[in-house]
């Protein structure tokens, strides 16, 4: 048990529990000596992480269970007309505001219709991309068959 759990506990008034039967803590207090040696010897080999397998861990190329490999530049690289229009909106937002700022009331205007005009262009570009998507998707199993 940790010192700051230790003291927490006796500071609540609560009394060290027993560890359950079977646990880790049960075994090692019913060890023998020469059990108990062997495991200071292998402390660092056996923790009580459990390992990673190697294939997915390290990336092994193998075809695993599991969720697909995921990132922000292999979706962007999927649809780049959704990360256009991000971007052309955040450059909107930012004129309207240095327009808001300066006190430029129709540059302030001009630059909203400007961001939505590129928010309509993002959510054209999201839907698309995923119509093209749904339209172009083979299911693996269904195609081996």
């Amino acid at each position: 048990m940790g010192i700051f759990r230790t003291v927490l506990m006796n500071a609540a008034g609560v009394q060290k529990e027993e560890p359950k039967k079977g646990s880790y803590e049960w075994k090692r207090e019913h060890m023998t000596p020469e059990q108990l040696a062997r495991t200071a010897d292998n402390k660092e080999k056996y923790t009580g992480i459990p390992a990673i397998p190697v294939d997915i861990g390290y990336h092994g190329g193998k075809n695993v269970g599991g969720a697909q490999q995921t990132g922000v530049m292999s979706n962007a690289a999927s649809n780049p007309g959704v990360i256009l229009g991000m971007g052309l909106t955040t450059a909107a937002l930012l004129g309207m505001f240095k327009s808001s700022f300066v006190g430029d009331k129709l540059g302030a205007q001009k630059m909203m219709q400007y961001r939505i005009m590129a928010q309509f262009f993002t959510v054209t570009a999201l839907v698309a991309g995923v119509t093209i998507f749904g339209a172009t998707y083979e299911d693996e199993e269904h195609a081996q068959k």
